[in-house]
């Protein structure tokens, strides 16, 4: 398994590392204290990415100084909201898991879409159910309307060149991308040993 960064005692933004806390869905966390007093419990990549950087005071006192709010959709929470944060991440994060597969190959999200979770949401509507995921009709495409949908692992598979069609390459980004959709919570490292017997049993 891969090592685990200690960020014990070291500063991000307001919030200081305390402890490590039991993991969540595979995810490093650590509860943090905030220079206000509050406590915040987030992932080791947020703190580093600097995408939380207190235990949400920060955000009140901008909406109040501003007189916005900090979240006009509402929907932070849901999981629209996550898949789009995830596409972002995988396309433009050179850090993220698996950008290799995305921004490293040169998959973007349209600027409408990125500048903008209300327009995205407004394009693709809610999911349908736990079973969809966001899904690209040419793997080789960008994320942007006409090209996305929600679509289940099975549709996913259909809309994929067969293994005859596939190099070696195409095969082991094609397994790999769907163990990581099944057993997101396992260490990349052993996703790839396991991907790596399936293909050579093909």
């Amino acid at each position: 398994m891969p090592k685990v960064i200690d960020l014990t005692g070291q500063r991000f933004g307001r919030l200081i590392a305390i402890e490590r806390v039991p993991n969540r869905n595979g995810r490093v966390m650590w509860r943090c204290k905030c220079d206000c007093g509050g406590e915040k419990v987030t992932r080791t990549e947020t703190l580093r990415m600097g995408a939380t950087k207190s235990c949400g005071c920060l955000q009140r006192e901008t909406a109040i100084i501003t007189g916005k709010k900090t979240s006009i959709h509402g929907m932070k929470h849901s999981p629209e909201y996550r898949v789009w944060r995830t596409m972002k991440q995988r396309c433009n994060n050179p850090n993220a898991a698996n950008y290799h597969l995305y921004g490293g190959r040169g998959v973007n999200v349209c600027k409408r879409w990125k500048d903008s979770f209300k327009t995205f949401y407004s394009d693709l509507g809610p999911r349908p159910s736990k079973k969809y995921s966001l899904d690209r009709t040419d793997p080789d495409g960008n994320y942007e309307p006409g090209n996305c949908r929600w679509a289940t692992t099975k549709d996913q598979l259909a809309n994929r060149r067969t293994f005859v069609e596939m190099t070696n390459e195409d095969m082991n980004l094609a397994v790999l991308h769907l163990l990581e959709l099944l057993y997101s919570d396992l260490p990349r490292r052993e996703l790839i040993l396991v991907a790596s017997k399936i293909i050579a049993e093909v």
